[in-house]
């Protein structure tokens, strides 16, 4: 008995836009999580210094910079292989200093559930709703061009 070769056929229009509103909710995740340490960030600060982290205000102000700017880039659809592979790093920072260290299981829960929405994007790559496609169809036109 042999099995028949099985095909998956991708829709490449519902995949481009499935990226991009996974790409949206990541954004989304970092934002509030941003918020949050900018709306507490006497708290965030603090556990910030008794983490002993080496200039304390600066790490943790830069970390939520960054994560603000990585959530823009996500959306935008720019470098987005390195960007959701940062965004995991950077919430992962940003929250251990949120949560003190304490790492408790809504922490552990939201790095996962971040995790397993950046995949895609981080391992399949941005699809046709971004900046980084523009680029790659920009690049090979001109490439074709003779």
């Amino acid at each position: 008995m042999t099995v028949p070769p099985v095909h998956c056929n991708i829709n490449e229009n519902t995949f481009s836009w499935t990226i991009f509103l996974t790409r949206i909710l990541c954004a989304a995740v970092l934002i509030y999580v941003s918020a949050g340490c900018l709306l507490y960030y006497r708290e965030f600060l603090y556990n910030a210094v008794v983490l002993g982290i080496p200039v304390p205000v600066g790490v943790g102000i830069g970390l939520v910079v960054l994560q603000l700017f990585l959530a823009l880039l996500l959306v935008l659809g720019l470098f987005s292989r390195f960007v959701a592979g940062a965004s995991i790093f950077c919430l992962s920072a940003v929250s251990f200093i949120f949560f003190g260290a304490d790492l408790n299981k809504i922490y552990i829960a939201l790095i996962v559930l971040l995790m397993t929405a950046l995949l895609p994007t981080l391992l399949l790559g941005p699809g046709k709703l971004s900046l980084d496609f523009n680029e790659v169809r920009r690049r090979v036109a001109k490439e074709f061009r003779g």
